[in-house]
């Protein structure tokens, strides 16, 4: 019969429990107590039944577990490590790959008041919107010895919300907001750089749009909707502060309101000039994307001044859009506007 998980010692307390033998050869008795079956032995057998003592034993995977994430933490530590991978650097300060000016879901800080104009959408004709980025990059290890200036490579992780309000309401509606998580791993050689991360992204529709659109909502459907998968870029440096980058993502898992794959590409003109002067400078960026749901091209282009006050960067940009809405919800709906704001450089 198979062993109880549950071990009892000589000084068990269970009432017909006897001194263990040193014996292999343990019969088999039945107490008229317990009606239970027990090795002569003095261990009692079945005390709990088979579906708790399942439940209740750990299983092989649990125990894997903490042995896999202790070995992958002493080997990143380990000298052994850095003799492999270079000297890695925890929360390094180098960006391998800065985020895209125009991407509209590119992780920064910004915001910016657009005149908007969704035709199937809500709020009829063009209404006065506000957009709201929040968000942040951060390089956790550097893996390579930092003997080269013109070479980095990082593994990171970023967190962004993206939010979009009604603002011609005393309540200013949210509209809708997006949130994204990912784990960038960022390369830089020479003019080249890459990014490849795996991420999760989900949209939410706003509470007061829901309360004020709630037939609409209750009609058209309004679950889940999120996706996860990998994002890809390349990017070649120009002189003169020159980027052209190609690029595009796959998602493992989605539902039928987020595209299962879409090809962006753009450049940017962003002229910075080294160092820690003051100053300021033009600049101009353009992102095209493709996505599957939506079966259309839509752009943004962004452009503006960028100034540097005390080693901190900042820009004012005028930023249109159009196409698809970058809105997570609404991807499908078609979507132009125009708008004046800021973005930071953390």
């Amino acid at each position: 019969m198979r062993a109880s998980p549950w071990r009892t010692s000589r000084s068990s307390a269970w009432p017909h429990a006897r001194p263990v033998s040193s014996s292999r050869n343990c019969s088999l008795r039945t107490s008229p107590i317990t009606n239970s079956t027990s090795h002569a032995c003095g261990q009692p057998k079945n005390l709990l039944p088979n579906s708790r003592r399942r439940f209740l034993a750990p299983s092989n995977s649990a125990r894997v577990v903490p042995f896999v994430l202790c070995f992958t933490i002493l080997g990143l530590l380990s000298p052994a490590s850095a003799v492999g991978q270079g000297v890695a650097r925890w929360f390094p300060d180098v960006e391998p790959f800065p985020p895209l000016i125009a991407a509209p879901r590119e992780v920064q800080v910004r915001a910016s008041f657009v005149l908007a104009d969704r035709p199937d959408l809500g709020y009829a004709g063009r209404n006065i919107e506000a957009e709201v980025a929040i968000g942040h990059s951060l390089a956790i290890l550097r893996f390579d010895d930092g003997s080269r200036p013109d070479r980095a490579m990082t593994l990171g992780l970023e967190m962004g919300i993206f939010s979009r309000f009604f603002m011609e309401v005393a309540q200013k509606d949210l509209i809708n907001s997006d949130f994204r998580v990912g784990l960038p791993w960022a390369f830089r050689s020479g003019s080249w750089e890459a990014r490849g991360m795996i991420r999760h992204f989900s949209a939410h529709l706003g509470d007061d749009y829901l309360v004020r659109f709630l037939d609409d909502e209750v009609v058209g459907g309004f679950g889940q909707t999120s996706k996860d998968g990998f994002e890809g870029l390349l990017a070649r440096r120009l002189g003169g502060g020159g980027r052209l980058y190609v690029g595009g993502e796959y998602n493992f898992h989605t539902n039928e309101n987020m595209s299962r794959a879409a090809f962006r590409f753009g450049g940017e003109w962003d002229p910075v000039d080294p160092g820690e002067d003051n100053g300021g400078w033009p600049f101009f960026a353009g992102d095209f994307e493709y996505a599957s749901l939506s079966e259309q091209l839509a752009a943004t282009l962004v452009g503006g001044m960028g100034f540097r006050v005390n080693g901190q960067q900042f820009r004012l940009e005028a930023r249109a859009r159009l196409g698809f809405t970058p809105m997570g919800h609404f991807r499908g709906t078609d979507e132009t506007f125009y708008g004046l704001g800021f973005s930071l450089d953390l």
